[in-house]
């Protein structure tokens, strides 16, 4: 119905003569004639009685019928169980007349789209997929009080999940629920995979549509050292995916997967020198860093044959990373530049196997990244706009924000950026690093940091965005896993409320205590820690920082006196001992001129880390050993 403003708005505009009396009737009712049928399409606001007294009100109704939304409607069914302790019957009787809850398609909505409502005594949840309707669910859930701060990791002791217990269940909508997310692509990358098992992956998968993540990337082969690999896990993580309608990217840095000199019982190189690329004195080299040589036909034959097959055996996936090296070489020998630049090299190629792909595949999504000496776009290639682009800007400073002109190296990634959006028309996605090995763990926990950056690559526009993750120190990084999963579905929203929910779930009655801790490594470490791209600071700011960090060293051992709670403790004590690293590093820092103390801070500090593994917070290899941790403080042995 119309009523205040626009009423008086457009009373103002005709008057009330007589001459328009009818006129503004007859408009009147054709606007609440249609405001009624449009209520009655999609539903409207309202109160749905669920359960009362551990008896269920309503039956779920699966309207729609695809292996997503029966998906859904499980999850449904098992969280309302849950909550209420009672059982919910789930059919497909779409003529069933008696309150519902209804799980439907409506195609009038983008693919995860979807609409919450109520029409009578019946909840609606509508999505344009399968995808939506399960995106819905999940927001009637956390309506619901459901929270799931981080997937069900061993060390989080069950407290990663909250569900309540109520005998009486009811929603209230005051107003229609229409949602869609800002993003296109929001994924989680595999990457190195240090602390991957199929079990903590399946454990992901569950996570990340209640996150808002619809692709998990996967290496095809991560360094050829058959480990972290697709097909390892290809069987046991395929269902999981796709039930819940995820899309399942493979690849990595990986030419070399499909050209490589130990082809052929090695005997690729020998019988074709000439298919690959060049060192310094432009001989042909088996190094796999030098990139082959893209202009041979013989060469790109059996590259684009070797993908095609790879791609034949694997219809599952849905994005295929067509990745150079990781430090590829695309010109070392000066004849090869000939060729071209090494974004045009890229690009060209590119272009060739996306048109081979997809007479086998016409769905299936080519992806290259913007990284490293292929940073900037094509300067006489056309990139097939079809082919998804992902942006790394591997060596962010995290003193200043991606768009800062004051930082040398965020000013080169932002001028980058503009390039590619000024010169192709596709999907760009950003290749985030809000979680990077290069900061072995230290807690960089940067929710409000990452909003302002996903706020300006919204506007740039960008149309996705990832980040690598290891569940060896998930628990040092879950805020901001947690908050950009939500800021790729909505880049405005509230950060405050973010952190103070992800808080209140993990830390209970001590939030205050963690959202405190939250705020000063927030500022601490990413502006004095030893993080690439940061500066040194002076003793006197490092001594600042080392006070501010033992504080919260402090404030967190009286919190898990009054925690109350064991698991909200433990939780506790593992924030307490992220706050205790930080200082650490501080510490090692202060003291850099004075190699001999930094050298045994050092020492110390790696007998702390080593104490304190398989915690989910810190995330040590085999080779993590004081040599090495010395290396990156620039000391000596």
């Amino acid at each position: 119905m119309i009523s205040g403003p626009l009423f008086v708005r457009y009373k103002k505009k005709v008057g009330m003569k007589a001459g328009n009396k009818a006129i503004f009737f007859f408009m009147m009712l054709w606007m609440i004639m249609a405001g009624t049928a449009f209520a009655g399409a999609a539903g409207m606001a309202g109160t749905v009685l669920l359960a009362k007294g551990k008896k269920a009100r309503v039956r779920i109704i699966l309207e729609a019928r695809d292996a997503t939304s029966q998906f859904a409607g499980t999850e449904l069914q098992r969280y309302l169980k849950q909550i209420s302790g009672t059982q919910f019957a789930l059919d497909t009787a779409a003529g069933y007349r008696k309150p519902a809850v209804r799980l439907t398609l409506d195609k009038t909505l983008a693919r995860e789209a979807y609409r919450i409502s109520t029409k009578g005594s019946d909840l609606l949840i509508a999505g344009g997929s399968g995808s939506g309707v399960l995106y819905g669910v999940y927001d009637v859930l956390r309506r619901l009080g459901c929270r799931w701060p981080a997937p069900a990791y061993s060390f989080y002791h069950g407290s990663s999940t909250c569900i309540p217990r109520r005998d009486s269940l009811s929603i209230t909508l005051r107003s229609v629920i229409r949602e869609a997310p800002a993003m296109a692509i929001r994924k989680l990358d595999v990457e190195e995979g240090r602390s991957h098992t199929l079990s903590n992956l399946l454990q992901l998968i569950d996570w990340m549509p209640k996150f808002g993540f619809n692709t998990l990337m996967v290496p095809l082969n991560y360094g050829g050292w058959g480990k972290v690999k697709w097909d390892r896990w290809r069987n046991g993580l395929t269902p999981a995916l796709k039930k819940r309608g995820l899309m399942i990217e493979v690849g990595g840095h990986g030419y070399q997967n499909f050209l490589n000199a130990s082809m052929e019982d090695s005997m690729l190189f020998k019988e074709h020198p000439d298919w690959f690329g060049k060192d310094k004195n432009c001989n042909p080299s088996p190094e796999e860093y030098e990139v082959f040589n893209t202009a041979d036909s013989g060469a790109l034959r059996y590259f684009i044959a070797n993908i095609l097959s790879y791609l034949q055996r694997h219809p599952e996936i849905d994005i295929f990373d067509f990745w150079p090296p990781d430090g590829a070489r695309w010109a070392d020998c000066p004849a090869l530049k000939s060729l071209g630049s090494g974004q045009d090299r890229q690009a060209r190629l590119a272009n060739l196997v996306d048109q081979a792909i997809r007479k086998l595949r016409p769905g299936l999504r080519l992806e290259i990244i913007a990284y490293a000496k292929a940073l900037l776009p094509p300067e006489t290639v056309s990139l097939n706009p079809d082919i998804l682009v992902d942006f790394c800007p591997i060596d962010q400073s995290y003193e200043r924000q991606i768009y800062d002109t004051m930082s040398r190296e965020n000013n080169v990634y932002a001028k980058a950026l503009h390039a590619w959006r000024k010169a192709f028309s596709g999907d760009i996605g950003l290749y985030s690093y809000y979680r990077k090995y290069g900061w072995h763990s230290l807690p960089n926990v940067i929710p409000y940091y990452i909003a302002k950056d996903l706020r300006w690559y919204k506007k740039v526009p960008l149309q996705g965005v990832s980040v690598y993750c290891e569940p060896g120190d998930w628990a040092t990084f879950a805020l901001n896993y947690y908050t950009l999963g939500r800021l790729a579905w909505n880049p405005r929203a509230d950060v405050d409320s973010l952190v103070k929910d992800f808080c209140r779930t993990l830390y209970g009655r001590q939030a205050a205590s963690a959202i405190r801790v939250y705020a000063v490594l927030g500022q601490t470490v990413r502006l004095l820690g030893n993080i690439p791209f940061t500066t040194l600071k002076s003793p006197e700011r490092l001594a600042a920082g080392i006070k501010s960090l033992s504080r919260c060293e402090a404030i967190l051992d009286s919190a898990v006196e009054a925690a109350g709670d064991a698991a909200n403790a433990g939780n506790l004590r593992k924030l307490a001992l992220a706050a205790e690293y930080a200082r650490r590093d501080l510490m090692i820092l202060k003291v850099k001129g004075q190699p001999s103390v930094a050298s045994m801070r050092v020492r110390s500090m790696v007998r702390f880390l080593e104490d304190n593994k398989d915690q989910g917070v810190f995330l040590m290899r085999r080779s993590d050993n004081v040599k090495r941790y010395l290396g990156y403080y620039g000391l000596n042995e």
